[in-house]
């Protein structure tokens, strides 16, 4: 059975924008932490956001970060289009690049980035995809610099990780119910396409899996690869279900002797 629903990206972005607060368990607080977490240290000044979707993430950041410089990367025109509309009070503070994740991304950075983040866009990449990009943050933060990433993730035990799955279906349900019908064509798209992720993980769980689709690996290999990538004070700082925030410092340059 194809496991790649090759549209879901650019039909989605509309519906994204309007139903990710609703239907995507503790959407707002978990963004909430991972923004607590980049401000403990001080506001970063250069922000860069891997997969940034409609740019919810980004508006709230550069709401509490007045000062700071936005960069928004995604591979989706559509998701670009949503971005702009939502991002165009920030016009001259925030940079477009329309970029895979597996492309040479680092390249279109003028500089070093004080802080990455990413939400749930990680995971549609296999291992090696995943390490490479964890690796390639590694390399264009400057030294302090934190990575996070807010993403859809396993956990130790089979039973736990079924769970989660479990507990995302029953909250859409319950959530559908409670619609305003202002957006309800909005809602129905959503469930169309749950339907999709539904049977890809829930139905056909343990079946194989290619690029794209939801490759939910464990937080603690991928803390591993982050530590591997060269980042230290890795830590799973928050955790939710199915949704884990993982991250890492990259080591402050070492003074010359």
């Amino acid at each position: 059975m194809p496991q790649i629903d090759n549209d879901r990206f650019e039909s989605m972005a509309e519906c994204y924008d309007h139903m990710a607060p609703r239907f995507v368990p503790r959407y707002d607080a978990l963004q909430d932490e991972v923004i607590a977490l980049l401000l403990a240290e001080g506001q970063p000044q250069y922000l860069l956001e891997l997969g940034a979707g409609s740019g919810i993430f980004l508006e709230k950041t550069l709401k509490a970060c007045p000062s700071a410089h936005a960069v928004w990367l995604d591979a989706s025109e559509d998701f670009e289009r949503v971005a702009r509309r939502r991002l165009a009070p920030f016009a001259d503070r925030v940079e477009f690049i329309l970029c895979s994740l597996t492309d040479d991304w680092p390249a279109r950075l003028r500089q070093p980035a004080d802080a990455i983040c990413s939400q749930s866009a990680i995971h549609h990449l296999e291992s090696e995809g995943k390490r490479s990009v964890y690796r390639r943050c590694f390399e264009v933060l400057r030294p302090g610099g934190w990575f996070f990433n807010l993403d859809e993730m396993s956990t130790l035990y089979d039973d736990a990780y079924r769970r989660t799955l479990a507990y995302w279906v029953t909250h859409v349900e319950r959530s559908s119910r409670d619609v305003p019908e202002s957006l309800a064509l909005y809602a129905r798209a959503w469930n169309e396409k749950f339907d999709g992720w539904k049977k890809r993980n829930v139905e056909n769980i343990g079946q194989p899996k290619q690029p794209g689709d939801d490759i939910h690996e464990g937080y603690v290999p991928q803390m591993r690869w982050l530590h591997e990538a060269g980042f230290v004070n890795v830590d799973l700082f928050v955790k939710f279900q199915l949704w884990s925030a993982i991250g890492g410092q990259k080591p402050l340059a070492q003074a010359a002797p």
